[in-house]
């Protein structure tokens, strides 16, 4: 308690514990809303991942089946647990591991309207989420083109594939799980899982939950502990990015760890800029998640396990790759501030623009945009790189895919393939 006190001003540990109280809130809140879609869609998100009939449509699966779940580790291990069952190719689960990215940063955006009842806070609270955003827009932009006819991502996660096949399954403990997923089950039996009532739910607490942080914010920060923030947490881009990287990996959500950084935007402790490097470790950090699932289901050795270790590896190279071409140049990594804050006033304008702007971004363009060229004949000569172990072995190009039955995704009782 003494080393709490010497950090935050005097006589506010109160309003220290205030504050992890309205992060329990939050956290809770984020865990409710992937809760009440998955009740409320029952297996949409399955049956979303396992339907991709060309890359187009992947990428707008991935952001859709992350914005169903709210959660990028989600959809990315549920990708990899189908690429492993044989229900999904290694050429359809690609896109969707990219669409992931764009996916992941709607909870950020959905946060920041929290700030709408400060018209500056709103507006620095946006552009913070905006800069993710574009980010990874950018990136997909980038990198699907070069991987549909270069195979940038899928030959270097073969590479790594080929050194790590075997190895067993390691397991990261949460402790944000081990508060939040009780007293979120607690609350879902409460209401007897009725799906639009957890929504409901879920959007109230998330709402007092960032009022609430926003306030104690205020009244812890003073000139000292903002100093410490900005010297410690985001003294340089190496600190930055490594702090993303940790905290998303001990709580296993980037939206977690992108959101909790909004409030710090809006109250201008952080400014958009030096958060984007904070931004990509989470990118990074998240990829581990589907990476641990992947190391268990190819520990025996088969080529489904194999196929999904692969896919998981490429979601992490896509991240790791993105932050070596449009992070070390100035001008490049600027690009998606910039366009953030030219795009933020007419967003921010009122709240009804903003809504829609989520609602248009991550929820009616990609389902209209997946349902619209999923039957398009669009880069289906598509084939990654795989390795050896599986070449022939498990569906790998988009035709086929196409073919595969989907009852094991529909009908409950049925089994995965051995």
């Amino acid at each position: 308690m003494k080393r709490i006190s010497q950090v935050l001003p005097q006589g506010q540990i109160w309003k220290f514990i205030g504050l992890l109280l309205a992060l329990l809130i939050f956290f809770t809140s984020l865990e409710l809303l992937g809760d009440a879609f998955e009740l409320m869609g029952e297996n949409a998100a399955e049956f979303l991942l396992a339907t991709t009939a060309n890359p187009i449509a992947g990428v707008f699966v991935g952001i859709l089946a992350t914005t169903l779940v709210q959660s990028s580790s989600t959809s990315t291990s549920l990708t990899v647990a189908l690429v492993a069952s044989g229900t999904l190719g290694v050429a359809g689960a690609i896109p969707i591991m990219l669409g992931a990215n764009i996916g992941t940063s709607v909870t950020n955006t959905i946060v920041a309207l929290g700030h709408f009842h400060n018209r500056d806070e709103f507006r620095k609270a946006f552009t913070g989420a905006l800069v993710l955003d574009f980010f990874n827009i950018i990136a997909v932009a980038i990198f699907l083109p070069l991987e549909l006819f270069f195979n940038v991502l899928s030959w270097p996660a073969t590479q790594v594939t080929n050194l790590i096949v075997g190895i067993g399954a390691i397991e990261l403990f949460s402790p944000i799980d081990v508060v939040v997923e009780p007293l979120a089950g607690l609350i879902v039996g409460l209401t007897q899982e009725t799906g639009w009532l957890v929504l409901i739910i879920a959007f109230a607490l998330l709402y007092f939950a960032l009022r609430s942080l926003v306030k104690v914010l205020k009244a812890l920060l003073n000139e000292d502990l903002e100093g410490k923030i900005k010297k410690y947490l985001f003294g340089s881009w190496w600190q930055a990015m490594l702090f993303g990287l940790l905290i998303t990996i001990a709580v296993q959500s980037s939206s977690i760890t992108t959101s909790v950084i909004i409030p710090l935007i809006a109250l201008a402790v952080v400014a958009a800029l030096q958060a984007l490097p904070y931004f990509l470790g989470a990118n990074i950090g998240t990829s581990t998640t589907a990476l641990i699932a992947a190391l268990s289901l190819a520990g025996n050795g088969d080529a489904e396990g194999i196929a999904s270790l692969l896919v998981a590896l490429v979601h992490m190279v896509f991240d790791i790759l993105a932050i070596a071409l449009l992070f070390p140049l100035k001008k490049v990594r600027e690009i998606p501030v910039w366009l953030a804050q030219k795009s933020v006033s007419w967003i921010t304008a009122n709240r009804i623009t903003a809504i829609a702007y989520i609602a248009a971004l991550f929820y009616l363009l990609p389902f209209g945009a997946a349902w619209l060229t999923n039957d398009w004949d669009i880069a289906t000569f598509y084939e990654p790189t795989v390795p050896e172990q599986i070449q022939g072995e498990v569906v790998t190009d988009l035709e086929d895919a196409q073919d595969r039955d989907l009852t094991d995704i529909t009908d409950p009782d049925s089994t995965p393939q051995e």
